[in-house]
């Protein structure tokens, strides 16, 4: 198996000030991670390592698996936005349909790309559940909602099927687990945005015995078995970066 390189704020031994270190095995890309790791650096004493247990590889979606003229286009992560852009580039009733975003930073992502969501709703263990009943509140029975996801997602499709409503689901992305990743053994703490990352960490011999900060309750379900595994297992307040830096301000 290939061995990762450690990501670009180093690994190895402590430093020489005393900085205890987390590793944020995700977002998967630096892009993604550096309000995370921004996060970190405000507090004092700790120091972050973007360190990806997984990574996120787009796929384009066939515009014979869309519909004509979706009411509402669901975004539940940035990571759709490339194979999106290239939907509405070709597609110019989908780029004119209402959207919905999970979280602040997809919207203003969006909002980038001169989409401004009409939905936007909190991110978190409940995010979807909380756009589906938006989504249902602003259409009809009968009325296709289309949601560029991710291959390991499915809740959204089934609150919204449940209620009536068309969902065309087309893979925007998947996620890949990389496996064969080489941990640094100087971590305090390793912060975990996805139960994939869990299962990868889990997977990998010889992981150093850290606290495990959960990113929601999903990922925190997928820790909790393995508590023997870390020195403790806490979750965040919200899943958000300020969450993050008071977690540990308080370890």
């Amino acid at each position: 198996m290939s061995s990762q390189a450690a990501g670009p704020f180093g690994s190895g031994p402590s430093r020489p000030n005393g900085d205890r270190r987390v590793a944020l095995t995700g977002p998967a890309s630096e892009r993604a991670a550096k309000r995370w790791i921004d996060a970190v650096y405000t507090v004092p004493g700790w120091k972050p390592l973007h360190f990806p247990l997984v990574k996120i590889v787009a796929k384009a979606i066939p515009k014979a698996r869309v519909g004509l003229l979706p009411t509402f286009v669901a975004v539940t992560s940035q990571n759709a936005l490339p194979a999106l852009k290239r939907l509405w580039d070709s597609r110019t009733d989908v780029r004119e349909s209402k959207h919905a975003a999970v979280g602040v930073a997809t919207a203003r992502a969006m909002r980038a790309l001169g989409i401004d969501p009409a939905i936007v709703v909190p991110p978190g263990d409940e995010g979807a559940k909380v756009l589906a009943e938006k989504l249902i509140a602003a259409t009809d029975a009968g009325q296709t909602v289309l949601w560029p996801r991710g291959d390991r997602a499915n809740d959204l499709r089934e609150y919204l099927v449940i209620a009536g409503r068309q969902v065309e689901d087309p893979i925007a992305y998947r996620t890949e687990d990389l496996e064969g990743s080489v941990l640094p053994k100087q971590l305090n703490a390793a912060f975990f945005a996805s139960p994939s990352a869990v299962s990868v960490w889990l997977r990998t011999p010889d992981t150093p015995r850290v606290t495990a900060i959960a990113i929601g309750q999903t990922t925190h379900a997928e820790l909790a078995p393995e508590y023997a595994r870390f020195s403790r297992i806490v979750r965040l307040a919200q899943p958000s970066p300020k969450a993050l830096s008071e977690t540990l301000a308080g370890l």
